[in-house]
Parts: C-alpha cells; sequence; structure tokens
C-alpha cells in the first residue's frame, strides 16, 4: 500500500516518528533563460532592473518559499531548517542569458528536505520571471531537479552515492552487445543495475542514445551519452556533468566477477578528499577506472582531460589523487572481450 494511503484509501500524512532524527541536506537545481535583451541589464553577476536587484530578491523569495514549503505541500512535514543557502551564476549565450540557481538546505530531523530545496528554488526562478516579465515575455524555466541528497540510508560522507553501469561501448570484438551476455541468469547490465542498487540512491545506464529500445534494458534509467564515441570518459563525464554534487560508483559492463563480496572493500575504503576510490591493476599496478567509486572532485579532472583530448580514463587517474586498494580477488578487473573469453568466464562464475 503507498504510504500516503491508509486503509480506507484517504490520504495521510506518512508517519514519521518510528524513524532517526539525522542530519539531512538537500540541493536542487533550476535554469532560467533571458532573452538578449536583458544582456544590457547585466552587472557583474547580477541583473538591475527598475523593481530592483533581480537575483538578490529572488534568494530572499525562495529562502521563504524554504520556510513555508510545509504549507505549500499538502503532505510536507514541517522541518526546523538549520540552513538554506542560495547559489546563482549567470552566463551569456548567442541566445540570450542563462541563470544557474542553486538552493541548499540542511535540517536535523526525521526526514529529508528534498521538497523544501525544490519549492525553494523554484520560487526563486518564479521571482526572476516576475521581475523580468516587464522586458519580454520570452522567458524559460528549465531543467528543475534535485541535484543531491543525504541524511537517509545510503550517504557516503557529505554527498549521496549514485551508481553507473557503462554500456555504450561497441563489443566489436565480442560480436554481441556484453550488456546483453548472460553469467547469472539475466542481462549482465541488469544484474549489475541490481547490485548497485542495494548501496545506491539512484543507478543508470550510460548508454548511447536509444542504444536499449526494444531491449530487456529498455525499462532500466540510462544516462544517453552526450560527448561523441570516445570511448568510456563520454559516459563518466556524462555523468559528472549531470549530477555534479553526488559521488559516482561506476563499473563497466564487461566486468563478470563483482558481487556484492568483491565490491565492499571500495566501500569500506572510500575516500572523499580524493578524485577516485578504485583497485589498481593486480599485474600491472595502474588504478582501474572502470570499477571506481568518484567524488565531485572529478569533474574538473574530467573535463580538464577532456579539453586535452585525453581520453584515457587510466592516465586521467594516473596524475590525479586517488585512494588505490589491492583488489581481494585478482580477477575482479578481469573484462571480457571475445566469445572465447565469455565461454570461459562462464565456467567460473555462480549461478543464482
Amino acid at each position: 500500500m503507498l504510504s500516503h494511503i491508509n486503509e480506507n484509501q484517504q490520504p495521510q500524512m506518512v508517519d514519521i516518528s518510528e524513524k532517526s532524527v539525522s542530519d539531512r541536506r538537500a540541493v536542487a537545481e533550476a535554469l532560467v533563460e533571458l532573452p538578449p535583451v536583458f544582456q544590457a541589464y547585466r552587472e557583474g553577476e547580477e541583473l538591475f532592473l527598475k523593481k530592483g536587484p533581480v537575483l538578490q530578491t529572488a534568494i530572499i523569495a525562495g529562502t521563504m518559499a524554504v520556510k513555508r514549503t510545509a504549507a505549500a505541500i499538502p503532505f510536507c512535514h514541517p522541518l526546523p531548517i538549520t540552513s538554506c543557502r542560495f547559489e546563482t551564476h549567470i552566463d551569456s549565450l548567442e541566445s540570450g542569458l542563462r541563470i544557474r540557481l542553486r538552493c541548499e538546505v540542511k535540517t536535523r530531523d526525521r526526514t529529508g528536505v528534498e521538497m523544501e530545496s525544490l519549492h525553494g528554488v523554484t520560487i526563486a526562478a518564479l521571482t526572476i520571471y516576475d521581475m523580468c516579465k516587464a522586458l519580454s515575455p520570452q522567458i524559460g524555466i528549465r531543467e528543475v531537479r534535485l541535484l543531491a541528497k543525504s541524511g537517509g540510508k545510503k550517504t557516503l560522507g557529505q554527498y549521496p552515492l549514485f551508481g553507473l553501469v557503462l554500456t555504450g561501448g561497441q563489443s566489436q570484438r565480442m560480436g554481441q552487445d556484453k550488456a546483453l551476455l548472460d553469467y547469472y541468469g539475466q542481462p549482465h547490465a541488469q544484474y549489475l543495475y541490481n547490485l548497485l542498487a542495494q548501496y545506491c540512491e539512484q543507478v543508470f545506464l550510460s548508454a548511447r542514445t536509444n542504444q536499449w529500445q526494444g531491449t530487456p534494458l529498455a525499462d532500466l534509467p540510462t544516462l544517453p551519452d552526450t560527448l561523441p564515441q570516445i570511448g568510456p570518459i563520454a559516459g563518466l563525464l556524462t555523468a559528472l556533468r549531470a549530477y555534479p554534487e553526488v559521488n559516482w560508483f561506476v563499473v563497466a559492463c564487461d566486468l563478470p566477477y563483482l558481487t556484492a563480496e568483491t565490491l565492499a572493500p571500495l566501500l569500506h575504503h572510500y575516500r572523499e578528499d580524493v578524485v577516485a576510490t578504485c583497485y589498481h591493476h593486480p599485474q600491472e599496478g595502474f588504478p582501474e577506472p572502470l570499477c571506481a567509486i568518484y567524488t565531485p572532485q572529478a569533474l574538473p579532472v574530467f573535463e580538464a582531460a577532456y579539453a586535452e583530448e585525453i581520453y584515457c580514463p587510466v592516465k586521467i587517474l594516473q596524475r590525479s589523487p586517488c585512494q588505490c586498494i589491492t583488489p581481494p580477488q585478482p580477477t575482479i578487473t578481469a573484462n571480457i572481450n571475445t566469445p572465447e573469453e565469455y565461454l570461459e568466464a562462464l565456467h567460473h562464475v555462480r549461478r543464482p
């Protein structure tokens, strides 16, 4: 039964009395797009119109909205807000201006503040619209979304943990898509998705656009690569850009020996003051980038590498601060690329 519906099929507020009190944090984002006429009113990181400073007013309105979320959303619990902070940034584009709003909310209570951060950033965006509409109605509010949340069960350090299964390769040597190979009674990408879901708040497949349409993987959440076919860095950078304030537990779909036991050391030794926590290759000693936990610090590192046309994730990690640990089994990072290797791997994995 849905938690917002009681036994009489009537709506109700969720009972959180049995939940434990903990520090909770959420970050939401919205984009506001303004036409070129507003370029003339920009002064640094502010827009000054006759109504006043646009972004400062939006921050005040958004903060007020955060504190009144429970009055606007019927089943939200009133929460004691311990912190509310806005960040704003203006980009100049050929099409005009793009304002990026972020709202971070914190509390210490029995439930999270996702709705508070989303409500705050939405009202801030609407306030920008209200202050600017007299100059032009061609204003767009885009991509209101939750960027990060922490304080529940599935959080590492300051940031929540998301999962990413890299499936966007061409699988040319295998002759069939490696993500669909069956080691454990299901497509391997599905197996890895379920494995990461034990630890991660959200899990995505990284894939080419429409890659899984008409396949058993079609219903799984997917992050389509936004970069050209340059190897796994395309999927990694797409994920880091899409959700910059989360930790990413990344695995490749051609690793057949991953289990809860073999992933546990990464979670145990994870550090948030480095770019990534990963296994080192048992023979060569280099960091294994396709079975690793990446922190938000990875985004500027991978952006810089992409700008320098360095597309090899091993080389990127070799020049970055990483926590490299010894894999509990040497086969963990063994990737499977040919039909012969697939048949050999089948003899070693355990089917349920």
